[in-house]
């Protein structure tokens, strides 16, 4: 009886298995936190990752964006699970920015550290002054019947 339980045990688990599929390679975003912008390479973020990235994409600047990427499905588009990180590395090869993410959870200081400082405005771009409200003025639209020049009376 015991051999038995066993037996459907394990074919149970193999069953299970069986439509158990996985693309893309499983990293650890938990290390997302240990990547500094401006220093890490994309070695030491694969090394600190524990996995290379999955597509790796050259930018026309010398840039290249990185896609870790991991989806594993224990049922056909039924119970799957998925993380992705994208990570932008300037053409100095360090890491630049994470430029976005997917299930993956960060502290708010660990996300705002990695999504850089914002971008400088550009100087050379030709900003607008703000409009200048005129101040009020009241106009008068005579109605039918009454002479151009007139205005109402009483106010």
């Amino acid at each position: 009886m015991r051999g038995y339980i066993h037996l459907l045990a394990a074919a149970a688990l193999a069953a299970i298995l069986a439509g158990c599929a996985a693309t893309g390679h499983n990293f650890d975003p938990d290390k997302l936190s240990t990547l500094t912008p401006g220093q890490t390479t994309l070695e030491e973020a694969s090394r600190a990752l524990t996995a290379p990235p999955d597509n790796v994409y050259r930018q026309t600047d010398g840039s290249l964006l990185a896609l870790w990427s991991f989806k594993i499905t224990f049922v056909t588009d039924g119970l799957y699970s998925r993380k992705e990180a994208l990570l932008q590395f300037g053409p100095d090869g360090r890491l630049m920015r994470l430029v976005d993410s997917t299930n993956i959870l960060l502290e708010p200081w660990e996300r705002q550290k990695l999504l850089g400082p914002a971008p400088a405005p550009g100087f050379d771009q030709d900003w607008a002054l703000p409009a200048v409200e005129p101040e009020g003025q009241i106009i008068y639209i005579p109605g039918p019947g009454e002479p151009a020049g007139s205005r109402p009376r009483g106010g």
